[in-house]
Parts: structure tokens; sequence; C-alpha cells
């Protein structure tokens, strides 16, 4: 439509590349009047028309490259000071001027932003648009400090909730695929799976839904849509008919395509599984490489995802390709039972491009090309993404965009209810009183991912921040500060505190050993200090490995031993000696040392002999027995004992 010359000249249209929109700031000109408590944008405030034209410049220079989230904001700021000036205003009773230009702000405009409890985005949001403009007109900048980021509290429920909720959401998507693997197997064998005789309310369920799959097909093999109208299916007689038929529309749809719940439900799963942001799932393009088997293990897959607000940083996800549950796993199911749809929004895509190029060349207005554009390139983004789904009312083929992918419901009493809110709510339902679920926000399985990856490493930041893909560790640290963590710490810091005090007063020392293991178990019994001590004061051999019976060495280590319970083991060639050696921390040095002999004598006897010798054996074991070390500081101590060997400063001993 074509608005009235004075409305066009505060409307303008956003560039960005996936995400344009319009913009209209003739609210702010006109005021608003609407009062809402549940809704801040719906707060009323003056209209000021001087000095929204006066900003207007600067709000489409700062805008205009912008995502539509990006946008709303700049407009929460103008919101939040028109209504900041208008608390200036009623303060001084009429004996201020109405601000109607950005040279009339001062220090008292940002002292009531910073009593009325502004955020700091909407504070410097403003105020950078508010000093640009200023600037322009040849004044002075504003020399204002942004308040700080308020701390927030980020609330995580404990691990068996969230355990909770990803377990049923895994129940309802593998749901979801028996109903597609049925209606398959139905349409391909055009007869029920289950015979009568087993089962005859289930046959007889069966039949009906193969008649509605075969009359849903017909249709769509007949109109070339692949989601017919109710009037395309109906043929002529009257819906009541229909349904006293046996058919249903839903059923229809349900055994060919996701609905919205079905499409949520693997949202909210690929999310939970994989730890990536809603909009890194939401921007993933299936018409590139998404997917691909992991070069070291074709059991496995990459996932590949791109994260906009970093610049287009990399996201990857892994995981077993077998499993259904795994993000990977739920992408492809969702890109092959989707395709048809995805090709009727690639040919609606071309007609509309022609279109475009058609009203280029009529007289259409500028404001009917740049919705055209932005249809276009909204349906450009539907073509591109693997969450496209279907409602059970109405026509259209949709996708999961920032907007909706966390639709909800609105509950009376409760307020409005996001997807995974009223999926909690509908689960809370079923569970006791003293088993109920908590809230959840769909942001919140990033953090929950970021937890779990944190006690996987031992409490590792640098972990997390690797697999969260972040570039700074303060990103992750800001992922780990949340109530969960928070209160794990703080009792593990008491009873860390409680050890540490308790074994200086009581032995008169600290060992790390016991405290870690008080702080870790909670007790530790007079039988756990016997066997650390029994293990301290092992004897070791000339490898670095101790031995639980030095003087008694199995006969098959040394032969000609005679045991008189005085002389020690002579060989010491302890990687073949399973009977009493026991691998240590600080074994590592000596069984790089053995290694490297094992390897030169290797070089120095035939390969005959070597094979023949028990060296092999030793040879094999000692190199098994370095995989529960550090493999780099293991390569490192290897490569210097051969150094030494080479060089003669170390001699190998040949023979017993």
């Amino acid at each position: 439509t074509t608005l009235p010359h004075e409305k066009e000249a505060l409307r303008f249209y956003t560039t960005h590349k996936t995400k344009p929109r319009i913009v209209d700031l003739n609210v702010f000109k006109t005021g608003q009047s609407i009062s809402s408590s549940n809704d801040s944008w719906k707060e009323p405030f003056s209209g000021r028309p001087e000095l929204i034209a006066q900003l207007k410049p600067a709000i489409i220079d700062r805008a205009m490259p912008l995502a539509h989230k990006s946008v709303d904001q700049i407009l929460a700021s103008l919101r939040a000071w028109w209504r900041i000036f208008d608390s200036v205003e009623a303060m001084t009773e009429g004996t201020a001027h109405p601000i109607t230009s950005v040279s009339q702000i001062t220090d008292l405009h940002r002292q009531v932003a910073l009593d009325r409890g502004i955020g700091r985005l909407e504070f410097v949001n403003f105020f950078q648009l508010a000093n640009t403009t200023r600037i322009a007109l040849g004044l002075k900048p504003l020399y204002w400090l942004a308040p700080s980021s308020k701390p927030v509290n980020r609330h995580l429920p404990s691990k068996w909730q969230t355990d909770v909720i990803r377990q049923q959401l895994k129940r309802h998507w593998f749901s979801v695929l028996d109903r597609w693997s049925l209606a398959d197997d139905l349409r391909k064998q055009c007869s029920t799976v289950v015979e009568h005789d087993a089962d005859p309310e289930t046959h007889k369920e069966q039949q009906r839904l193969l008649r509605n799959y075969k009359l849903f097909d017909s249709v769509v093999e007949k109109t070339g849509d692949p989601r017919p109208s109710v009037s395309s299916l109906l043929q002529g007689v009257s819906a009541q008919t229909f349904y006293e038929q046996g058919f249903n529309y839903s059923d229809m749809l349900c055994g060919s395509y996701p609905d919205s719940f079905d499409i949520r439900v693997a949202f909210h799963l690929c999310m939970a599984t994989t730890g990536w942001n809603p909009a890194v799932l939401l921007s993933l393009d299936v018409t590139t490489s998404i997917i691909e088997k992991h070069p070291k293990d074709p059991g496995r897959y990459i996932l590949r995802g791109t994260k906009a607000r970093t610049g287009g940083a990399e996201q990857l996800s892994e995981g077993l390709l077998k499993s259904q549950g795994s993000a990977g796993f739920i992408i492809q199911a969702l890109i092959a039972r989707t395709k048809s749809l995805r090709e009727s929004l690639i040919n609606d895509l071309h007609v509309y491009k022609a279109s475009l190029a058609e009203m280029k060349s009529t007289s259409h207005t500028a404001v009917e090309l740049e919705l055209m554009r932005i249809h276009i390139t909204s349906l450009e983004q539907g073509t591109k993404s693997p969450w496209i789904f279907v409602k059970k009312n109405g026509d259209d083929i949709l996708w999961l965009t920032d907007e909706n992918f966390s639709e909800g419901v609105y509950k009376k009493g409760i307020g409005y209810l996001s997807f995974i809110g009223k999926f909690i709510a509908d689960l809370n339902l079923n569970r006791p009183k003293e088993n109920q679920l908590s809230p959840l926000r769909a942001s919140d399985f990033r953090d929950a991912y970021a937890a779990t990856q944190y006690h996987a490493s031992g409490g590792s930041i640098l972990y997390v921040m690797k697999a969260l893909g972040h570039r700074s560790i303060r990103s992750t640290q800001g992922y780990l500060n949340n109530t969960l963590l928070n209160d794990e710490h703080q009792k593990l810091f008491g009873t860390f505190s409680e050890a540490l005090w308790s074994e200086i007063a009581t032995h008169q020392r600290v060992d790390p050993t016991i405290i870690a293991q008080r702080s870790r178990y909670g007790s530790i019994t007079p039988e756990h200090r016997k066997r650390l001590q029994d293990y301290r004061t092992l004897m070791r051999s000339r490898v670095g490995i101790a031995c639980t019976d030095p003087t008694n060495p199995p006969r098959h280590i040394a032969p000609d031993f005679v045991a008189d319970g005085k002389a020690m083991c002579h060989v010491q060639r302890c990687t073949l000696c399973l009977e009493n050696a026991v691998l240590l921390p600080d074994s590592l040095p000596g069984l790089c040392k053995r290694l490297a002999e094992l390897r030169y004598l290797r070089s120095k006897m035939s390969v005959t002999a070597f094979q023949e010798s028990s060296f092999l054996k030793e040879l094999d074991n000692t190199e098994l027995a370095l995989i529960a070390f550090d493999a780099q500081e293991s390569t490192q101590l290897l490569e210097e004992w051969e150094r030494r060997i080479e060089s003669g400063a170390h001699r190998v001993i040949e023979f017993d």
C-alpha cells in the first residue's frame, strides 16, 4: 500500500542479506497512547516530530545493515528515552521546554535514566545516535559514562532435570520416526503391517490410515502440489461426509511431513545435543555440505554451522550416524522428509522473482517493490532451511525462524509459555509435586551443555571454550556462571576447607591426595590411608615401576633366581611382569628409557633372533603402557633417551 508522503518520510527498509525488515519511525513522531502493564512496547509516550526527524539519518545509518533483532534493540532504546523525556518534563511541571532537539539533552536526562534503572544497551544505543547527530550539527558530543552491565543470575536446573527433558524430547522424536516408518511401510506394501488375527483394532486403524495416504498421494500426483488444500481432497463431498468416511486431513499430513510440534521437538533436541545457539541451527543451509563423514571414523559425522554474530565463525558438532537422536541423523531425516515441500518453495521463489522483474517495468511504488524483495529474501531462507514444516490448518509451507522457533501458547493464570515452557508444563502434569521440573528457556540448553562439558573435563574452562566454539574465554566464563555450577563450587569449597583444616588439626600435615579424596567423596577410612601408605612405600625398579614383591620375581622373568627373602630381582624387565608391576604417574621417564633401549636392541639384533626372544613382547607391553601417559611428553622423553643412547651417554645392557 502507498503511504501518505509525511508517513513515508519516516519509513525505510534495512538491507541485511538474510533478515531485512521494514522500520517505521512514525510512532516516535505521533506518540503512543496504548497502555499495557504486560508489554513495555505498549507503554504510552509523547510524540516528538522534530527530534525523530533530527535523529533519522543517524538511525538509518546505524540500522540499515543490521538484522531485525538488532533493529528491535534500537527501537526499544528510542522508546525508553522518549519515556525518560516525558518523565523529566513531568518532574519540572511544565517549566522545562519539551525536548525537540539533541541540543537540549542535558545531564539531568542521564541522571533520570540511571534512576529509572535503564539498561546498558538501551543507554548506549541512544547515546551513540545522539552523539552522531550532535557532531553532524556541529555540536560537542556528550561525555557520559554508560551504566555498568547488570549482573546476570543465570538459573540452571539440576542435571537430572535437563536429562529428563532431553529424554522426553528424544521420546517424542522417536514417536515421529515410528509414525513416518509406519506410513512408509503401508504405502510400500499397499496393505496393513499387522494382520487382523494378530490385533483386530490395530489392523482396522492401519486400514483407515492406508486409505488416507492413498487419497493424499493420488491428489498430490494429480495436482502436483505436495501440500494440497482440503478442498482438493474433498473431491466434491462435504467435509462432514469426508470425515464420516474415516478420512482425516491431519493424519494425511502427519504421515507425510513434520508438523509444527514435530519440527520444534526436533529443533530443541538438536540444541540439547549440540550445545549450539538457536541462531546457528536456524542458519543451517541445506544447499551446502553441512554434514560430512568423520575423516577418522566412518561411523561418525561432522555437522558444520556458522555463527553470524562472530563474523561467520565455524561451529562443529560430532555424533554417531546410526544414533537416531543425534543432530546429524535428525537433520538428514528432516531434509529427506521435506524434499517435496522444499521443491515447492523453490518453484514459488522463481514465480516471485519473475513477478519482481515484471513489477520493475510497470508502475509500482518503491514500497511495493521493497515488500516484494523482503518476501523473496524470506522465501530464499525457507528453501535453504532444514526446519520446514506444515500446519494442520492453512495451506502454507512454513519454516522455523528467529521469531517463531519458540512459539508457544498463552495460559490463563500463568501467562505466555514458550514451546519448551509448555512442553515442561505438560510433563509436570504427570509428575508428583516433589519431583516437578523447573522452568527452562531454549537458550538454557547451551548452558546445560557447557555444564556437562565442564564436568566431563574435570573443570577445564579451556575444554568448554573449545566445545562451545568461543574465541574469548570471557564468553565461556559467562556460560559457566550459573546457579547449578555456583552451588556446586560453594559446596566443594566448604568440603575442601573442612578437609584441609581437619587434616591439619588431626595429622599436623596437608596431604593433597587425601584432601582430594575427601573433597570428592566426602570421607576417607583407615583402610584407605593404609593402602595409600603401602602404595607410596613400594620399591621402584630401575625403570621407575613399583614392585609388589621384589624378592620373589615370577619364574618366567628370572628362571634362575633363588628366593631367600633378601635378594632382589636383578632382571627388572617390569613390563613383562604382570604379577608384580605397578605403573605410577612418575614411571614415564623409565618406560621411555626402556622403550628406547628395546628399539636399540632391535636395530642391533637379527630379525629372527629378536622375534624369537622375549624382547618383542616386552616392546609391545611397553608401548601399550605408554598409552596411559601424555603422548606429547612421552614422545619428547623417548627422543631424549634415543639421543643419549646414540651419543654414548647411556649404554644399553644387552644381557642379564
